[in-house]
């Protein structure tokens, strides 16, 4: 049981170094290597540097982060003694961050108008600047799957999403999710909880075709610690169809795409794609298999900020 933790945490770290943040490297990092702080402590003072139990808690919580000169350097020997590799921990930290609010997405993140084109991106950083964004740059996404079903009409049915989120800093309660449909026509979407999560506030934009939620956790998370989350949206589309896709504004480890078709209105061909933003050309684009029970699917590791998804030709 002890080396699959191991394994675990193994991966788990691999996968921080890779997207950050530095609070959720250093906890992982502690974590595979069995010291306590008070052991990590003893060390930076033999080698000259003092840094006290609570800052080092902090750190490793999320709840502050190492700017001053002696703290970066507590930071590079903190890498040796948790046998990381050079900069690991360091290149995490990025600029000196401003005090306050967020006034920018951290590094690693995409501004909206990345995601959505005009006038939607817009209407997204509204009405995220009305719900709890702030928890989305507290959490690491590892893994996604999302299951899209199309009708006998050619319409969109509904979205089912899962989502693993792993929190980065201590009391991390929500997160927050943002959908559209392309069916401008129709009445507003709406969302239901299945699994591990209630909705919040959420704000809709009708003549867009845009819908923001609160998912509220059934519990509150510590630094560390992971949320399976599991919710549908639910659409009245009677207009067909031919795209699916999934953008996102910071990194996720999996992404899993699957797109179920009537068997009555199976596409001639499908095909996925990427794109590094909205407005730029598609790339990695290859036809994959609608199998014989009418679903495409897509896995995607590591992906990177940016635009992965599925269209389909139906004739």
């Amino acid at each position: 049981m002890e080396s699959v933790r191991a394994e675990t945490l193994r991966r788990d770290l691999a996968h921080a170094v890779r997207t950050g943040p530095f609070s959720a490297v250093l906890h992982l990092a502690i974590e595979a290597s069995g010291l306590r702080l008070e052991e990590i402590q003893e060390r930076l003072n033999a080698q000259g540097i003092s840094v006290s139990l609570t800052t080092l808690s902090y750190w490793r919580r999320g709840r502050s982060r190492p700017e001053r000169p002696d703290s970066l350097r507590a930071v590079r020997l903190m890498e040796d003694i948790l046998s990381l590799p050079a900069d690991a921990l360091t290149s995490q930290l990025g600029p000196r961050r401003p005090r306050g609010r967020w006034l920018s997405h951290p590094p690693g993140f995409l501004d909206i108008d990345r995601l959505f084109e005009d006038p939607a991106s817009a209407s997204v950083e509204k009405m995220l600047g009305e719900l709890d964004n702030r928890m989305n740059q507290e959490l690491t996404r590892v893994s996604l799957h999302d299951l899209y079903v199309v009708g006998a009409n050619r319409q969109e049915i509904s979205l089912t999403t899962r989502q693993v989120l792993r929190a980065n800093v201590d009391r991390v309660s929500r997160a927050v999710g943002v959908f559209r449909t392309d069916d401008l026509s129709q009445p507003q979407m709406r969302i239901n909880t299945i699994r591990n999560c209630r909705t919040g506030r959420i704000r809709a934009d009708v003549d867009s075709g845009l819908l923001a939620a609160e998912l509220i956790f059934d519990r509150v998370l510590s630094v560390g610690e992971t949320a399976v989350v599991e919710y549908e949206i639910l659409t009245a589309s009677e207009q067909p169809t031919d795209n699916y896709y999934r953008a996102f504004a910071s990194p996720v480890g999996e992404f899993v795409c699957q797109v179920q078709f009537d068997p009555t209105a199976v596409p001639a061909r499908c095909y996925r794609f990427e794109k590094r933003s909205v407005a730029a050309p598609e790339q990695g684009v290859r036809e994959i298999w609608i199998g014989n029970t009418h679903g495409a699917h897509v896995v995607a590791n590591e992906v990177p900020p940016g635009i992965v998804g599925m269209r389909w030709e139906w004739q």
